[in-house]
């Protein structure tokens, strides 16, 4: 795999190249990452899809950055697939104890309460979280997203599945940054 350095960069590869994972810049096994034919380039994980273990996933070398991994069915990799001599395989290590940012959206009733409810409910799952954005409308609904912290996809299903459940929410699904 070549990094060239220099060459500035396409305008598909700014949207999608900012990291997300602590430290921002890892080596692919620090990230859970095994990319093809090289285990010492940097790896960083694509901020429009947030890929997290069991995501489906690819790689595409960027210029003098290493590889930027997405979910396959991200909506940059279309762009991406343009230039096909910089796609390269990537998996999932089998490594654990990773932390990878996710952000979920919430929707309901707008009530007194209801972020106290969904924030406590994090806490008691020992979730960091790292962004919150809320916003009502008119017909007193309200659309909440959160970015967090989770290491492992089963806890993110628990987590969804426990939103739901407070009274007032009718939907929970994850989102792209």
């Amino acid at each position: 795999i070549e990094l060239g350095g220099g060459q500035e960069e396409t305008a598909a590869e700014s949207l999608e190249e900012v990291p997300v994972s602590s430290p921002r810049m890892r080596r692919n096994n620090d990230a859970g990452i095994v990319v093809e034919g090289d285990d010492s380039i940097h790896v960083k994980l694509a901020r429009c899809c947030t890929p997290m273990p069991g995501d489906d996933i690819m790689g595409f070398v960027t210029r003098g950055d290493g590889v930027s991994v997405h979910v396959s069915n991200c909506s940059n990799v279309a762009n991406l697939m343009e230039q096909p001599e910089r796609i390269v395989q990537v998996r999932w290590s089998s490594s654990k104890n990773q932390l990878f940012l996710v952000a979920i959206q919430i929707e309901g009733i707008d009530r007194q309460g209801l972020l106290s409810e969904v924030t406590r409910l994090m806490a008691e799952e020992h979730l960091n979280i790292v962004a919150i954005n809320m916003a009502g409308t008119k017909r007193q609904t309200f659309r909440l997203r959160v970015t967090f912290e989770v290491g492992d996809p089963r806890q993110l299903d628990h987590v969804i599945g426990s939103i739901k459940r407070i009274p007032g929410v009718y939907d929970v699904f994850r989102v792209g940054q």
